[in-house]
């Protein structure tokens, strides 16, 4: 092939390219059409709802002094003479007890696990799968913020460490630390002492580490006289917790909860929802045991809520800022602005396919505001997920020939 056919053969490439190019460039500028991609959406229908707890509860009081060590977690159920707390002349004796605490649960781990009975019949390999499980799991609780069983794994995952360094031979055993720790037990056992005095439940029930003053204001047979002003002023705090109030404690798990909510018609008395708060997105069954509807065009509504639940966020604040759930919608999101009519009067949308325009049914199960929830479906007769969504005017000329024979010729809007 000789150079005069080459650069022939060069210059017609090239101008293929050009011409390919521009056309494409041609088609960006003058084909583009405003549209939106179908997407899943999860809507839950709520309303907010600020309540307070009410419950039958009576006042703990310890006249003596000092600082208090509680011995259980509030919401605790406690019998006749469990103790409630322990008394200690200064913060240093009880963090001394609580670090002899820790120490007595390490030794106890590194005797486990240098134990013949632990180690004897374990395999490597087990042990490094216990080892990955609980340290994703770490991962997983840090990630998530859940530190409520973070010390637990990690004290699972450090015992897992020290059983796979014996049966590895790593280590051979753990006596010299198990005798450090013990030297640095009894060190601290003479900050520590022994408690001044000790405070007993006087009966039993469910203990809280707290009192707010409003444990003889609200109780279960003055539900049904609270108002709007009553719930404002729970929420302001402008009661006084009783002098000498290391506590309280309620002989029932249940409780009233009061609260307002914008008037709504399926709040009805003996409903079942769901309450779900704000603070720990914890959700509750819960079921409306009256309703009074206010307001000079009767917009609010008084509820009154049985719960019979009782956990930490339940008990850790009077005043609960919380949202009322419903029903739970999942479709193709569709904004208003782009529904059509078919001939047939079938509401949908246009979409753009390649280079056509066609007409999609929409089957509506969710009305928003400015859009619509359509049903997720793989008809194909029917708006699919990832659908471009066409948002502008379509007229007959632009709707392909396949969309025209299932009748959607009307480029009427809805």
């Amino acid at each position: 092939m000789n150079s005069l056919t080459v650069k022939i053969l060069a210059a017609l490439v090239s101008v293929l390219m050009i011409t390919t190019i521009c056309s494409q460039i041609y088609y960006f500028l003058h084909d583009r059409h405003d549209t939106e991609e179908a997407v899943l959406v999860t809507i839950n229908e709520d309303i907010v709802f600020d309540g307070i707890i009410v419950r039958d509860e009576k006042v703990i009081t310890y006249g003596g002094g000092g600082v208090l060590d509680y011995e259980h977690p509030d919401g605790s159920k406690l019998s006749v003479n469990n103790t409630i707390a322990e008394v200690y002349s200064s913060e240093d004796a009880i963090a001394a007890k609580d670090k002899i605490a820790l120490i007595d649960d390490e030794i106890a781990d590194l005797e486990r696990a240098q134990n013949p009975g632990t180690t004897n019949y374990v395999e490597p390999e087990a042990i490094r799968s216990r080892i990955d499980s609980r340290y994703n799991e770490l991962l997983s609780l840090t990630a998530t913020k859940d530190f409520s069983r973070l010390a637990e794994v990690k004290s699972e995952l450090s015992l897992v460490m020290n059983i796979y360094n014996i049966v590895t031979n790593t280590e051979t055993d753990f006596n010299d630390k198990i005798n450090r720790l013990k030297e640095e037990r009894n060190s601290l056992k003479a900050v520590a002492g022994s408690p001044d005095d000790v405070i007993k439940a006087s009966e039993t029930g469910y203990f809280v580490s707290y009192a707010d003053g409003y444990e003889d204001i609200l109780s279960m047979d003055k539900v049904d006289t609270l108002t709007e002003k009553d719930i404002k002023r729970v929420f302001d705090g402008d009661a006084q917790p009783p002098d000498n109030a290391v506590g309280k404690m309620f002989s029932s798990y249940s409780c009233k909860i009061v609260g307002i909510a914008d008037t709504d018609s399926r709040i009805t008395e003996d409903a079942e929802l769901s309450l779900m708060l704000n603070t720990s997105k914890n959700v509750y069954d819960v079921t409306v045991e009256s309703v009074k509807v206010y307001g000079d065009e009767e917009e609010k509504m008084l509820v009154v809520l049985d719960c019979d639940r009782l956990d930490k966020n339940l008990v850790e604040s009077r005043a609960l800022s919380a949202k009322l759930i419903f029903d739970e919608y999942q479709g193709i999101k569709v904004p208003r602005s782009a529904i059509r009519f078919n001939d047939k009067n079938e509401k949908g949308v246009y979409v753009i396919l390649g280079n056509d325009t066609q007409f999609k049914k929409i089957n509506v199960i969710y009305e928003g505001d400015g859009f619509v929830l359509s049903e997720n479906t793989s008809d194909e007769n029917y708006l699919l997920l990832y659908d471009q969504i066409l948002l502008e005017v379509v007229s007959n000329k632009d709707v392909s020939a396949s969309s025209k024979s299932n009748g959607a010729e009307s480029d009427g809007s809805g």
